[in-house]
């Protein structure tokens, strides 16, 4: 067992956020366990090398144990085909949550419908301990239903962005609440998502306690560059706090 498993492993009363790398989160709180768009195996990878995992995974899929997996779209980065079967397996009883075209692709892979939870752009679900509402993620007419959601857990409210590009007119689209505890923002600037700089005037835009920029270095073709967010960041004075977390480390929502 690593360290990332006997953390995700313990039961806790605090609201954690890791970054397993790409767009990959899992958030826990209390027994709760949510997987974001995890990315564990190496499926992307083309015959040519293109696409290739730069880092290994932090984790087996078979040793995540998940409650929910939230996938934003159907790319492969996203919805990891590689590793579905293993993370919605016959011994658990984790439920997907994801927007139509997502959905089609999972029960494409076989996964059962009845595990299925369709989430799309202006709709809510509301769980035990937890609700979820999605909203418009711009990536263009390769992934024209994709994502983002405020995840609101433990009285705080997370927004992952997904992949979307900077618009100066998203946070009308998106309507967030009065208070963003914790921004999962993507700053790659390549496939539509915003660089550094735009990366940093959507932190500008949204006032966020608390930053995560994801989505760079998981492939070469990836790109991306944290200190050069920081920096834009800096430069603007933002007041959040700015993390950039390793791959497999994790956070403390306060």
């Amino acid at each position: 067992m690593n360290a990332l498993e006997g953390m995700l492993g313990e039961n806790t009363e605090n609201l954690s956020l890791y970054w397993l790398g790409g767009a990959g989160f899992i958030v826990k709180s209390g027994r709760l366990t949510i997987g974001i768009d995890l990315y564990l195996s190496n499926a992307c990878m083309r015959e040519d090398g293109a696409f290739k995992r730069l880092t290994p995974a932090p984790i087996s899929p078979e040793n995540v144990q998940l409650d929910y997996l939230v996938a934003s779209h159907e790319h492969g980065d996203h919805f990891d085909t590689g590793s579905i079967h293993k993370l919605l397996c016959p011994d658990n009883a984790t439920c997907l949550i994801c927007p139509a075209n997502t959905k089609a692709h999972a029960l494409l892979q076989e996964v059962d419908a009845s595990r299925i939870v369709e989430l799309n752009r202006e709709q809510s679900a509301d769980f035990e301990d937890f609700s979820i509402r999605g909203v418009m993620a711009d990536h263009g007419d390769d992934a024209p239903d994709a994502i983002g959601f405020f995840l609101t857990i433990a009285g705080k409210v997370i927004y992952f962005m997904g992949d979307t590009c900077f618009r100066t007119d998203l946070a009308k689209q998106v309507a967030p609440p009065d208070t963003v505890d914790a921004l999962l923002v993507p700053i790659n600037g390549r496939f539509g998502n915003p660089d550094a700089r735009e990366a940093a005037y959507l932190v500008q835009m949204f006032k966020p306690k608390v930053t995560i920029p994801c989505h760079f270095w998981l492939f070469m073709e990836h790109g991306g560059d944290p200190g050069a967010f920081m920096e834009c960041c800096g430069r603007i004075g933002l007041g959040t706090d700015v993390r950039v977390l390793a791959i497999g480390e994790g956070m403390t929502l306060q």
